[in-house]
């Protein structure tokens, strides 16, 4: 397998241990650029935007999950935040801060010099009224630079504690954004954000809505990550991964589902409980573990490009999903049947997906505990990087480095030297190893002579041994 070296990196301080799930790359502020999210067990989150630090959340209990979306269902994105004993928070950027930045102008005409010698309209002779003015402006866009990423608690709730994985996303196909929860006593719960109907939005900054919970689902072992995958007909599952590589499909019914299925089986479908989908159990990798208790991840709806579909219209209705293991299994499987599976020496312990190459295809990105990171196309071509140190979280997704640059690949490890290390723009273009072909016709150029014409010499460097070749190139190489 090649290695790669990645060498475009940036380094932020951020202190505590932080939950396998409780770091995540979005548009947190609803501004079309990436942010980096992460949380520790001090109950502290931070938001990074770009190459600092935007914005500390603190006085939190354990972080345990932070997920980024349209939770609410408005088109505009939320910052969720799960805590380990049981508590569900809301953060969001107000839409309009312009109260906000007139109490921060008041503030700052209280001092000597006024806003309008900010704006240098007047100028002074003293050192120290040019001092105050300098520390002034500063203050100030300090303070609008705040206020335009500006994050706010809109809303807490409690949940179920001991949550250790979350999602958001269309689980039941309706269109309406939901929020899913896994639990570790074995337990998938799933939640929808509901409004109280006439009344305003917001009170006092906080929102009038709360989650209500629609379904809860009990696996039969402990639960190693969920994910999002759309069937051959195009309807989204729940995949719980269970320990050996086997996973638990959770389909969701609609209310339209639930009335016709209530017509067919003449029964009372009042509580969507009572009809709550199909489950079932695969396990079709159990068979190529080499440890069946072994804990697992999946990752599913693996984006594929028009040009891997050919002329199949069906195939975006039918992507692949990805499983890994501890032991280091990583396999590829798309209805129900094992396209690969490999297996490496390293300890797998997180499974994310990424356009890397792009090529419009996601590629497989797993991690293992030692930094030892591998790359997968969904051809089994594959590349690694090693980050030589030991990792405690890790993601991948999307960053925006600079503000007037569009966003990025990047690779997120958390390491226990209490640093988060950001490698962006990772230059790869394609996975597949081709093997190095020399130009004969500018090599053929260096023995043209008064002997040979240009067919001669091509025809003589075309003809020479594979040892004569080598050092040929390597001369030339060498020399240049």
């Amino acid at each position: 397998m090649r290695a790669i070296s990645l060498v475009k990196k940036i380094e932020f301080e951020f202190s505590g241990n932080v939950a396998r799930n409780a770091l995540t790359l979005g548009d947190v502020d609803n501004d079309g650029k990436f942010e980096f999210v992460i949380g520790n067990d001090q109950g502290e989150v931070a938001i990074f935007k770009e190459q600092e630090r935007l914005q500390t959340i603190s006085n939190l209990s354990f972080v345990a999950c932070i997920a980024v979306g349209d939770i609410r269902n408005i088109n505009r994105n939320s910052l969720v935040i799960v805590t380990a004993d049981g508590w569900c928070y809301i953060y969001e950027v107000p839409e309009d801060t312009k109260d906000i930045i007139g109490n921060i102008r008041d503030s700052l005409s209280n001092l000597k010099v006024g806003i309008d010698e900010v704006e240098g309209q007047n100028q002074s002779s003293s050192n120290t009224e040019v001092n105050s003015t300098n520390e002034s402006v500063s203050s100030e866009k300090k303070n609008k630079k705040e206020i335009k990423n500006f994050l706010i608690c809109v809303h807490k709730q409690r949940i179920p504690s001991n949550v250790k994985n979350i999602i958001l996303g269309d689980i039941d196909n309706d269109g309406l954004v939901e929020m899913v929860v896994g639990l570790t006593d074995r337990v998938v719960r799933s939640y929808r954000w509901v409004s109280e109907p006439d009344k305003a939005e917001t009170l006092e900054g906080k929102l009038l809505g709360k989650f209500v919970a629609l379904y809860k689902w009990e696996c039969a072992n402990q639960i190693g990550s969920i994910t999002l995958h759309s069937g051959i007909d195009g309807n989204p599952s729940i995949l719980v991964a269970q320990p050996g590589g086997t996973f638990m499909r959770i389909k969701c019914q609609t209310d339209e589902e639930q009335k016709s299925e209530n017509i067919t089986n003449k029964a009372d479908c009042s509580s969507r409980d009572n009809f709550s989908g199909s489950i079932d159990y695969q396990s079709l990798g159990i068979s190529r573990m080499r440890n069946q208790n072994i804990s697992t991840e999946i990752i599913g709806d693996l984006k594929v490009s028009n040009i891997n579909q050919g002329s199949n219209t069906d195939m975006s209705k039918n992507t692949p999903y990805a499983i890994a293991t501890l032991d280091g299994t990583i396999m590829l499987v798309q209805n129900e049947i094992i396209l690969w599976a490999i297996a490496v020496d390293h300890q797998i312990f997180a499974l994310t997906k990424l356009d890397i190459t792009n090529n419009g295809s996601d590629d497989i990105v797993a991690c293992s505990w030692d930094g030892q990171t591998y790359i997968l196309d969904h051809e089994k071509n594959s590349v690694r990087f090693h980050l030589e140190e030991p990792v405690k979280a890790f993601h991948s997704g999307w960053y925006n480095v600079e503000d007037s640059e569009m966003p990025v690949t990047a690779l997120v490890y958390v390491t226990f030297k209490n640093t988060v290390i950001i490698y962006y723009d990772i230059p790869l273009k394609d996975l597949i190893c081709k093997r190095f072909e020399p130009d004969y016709h500018r090599l053929s150029e260096l023995f043209v002579n008064s002997n040979r014409n240009k067919e001669q010499a091509l025809e003589y460097v075309q003809n020479l041994d594979k040892k004569s070749r080598k050092d040929l190139i390597e001369y030339l190489l060498y020399n240049s």
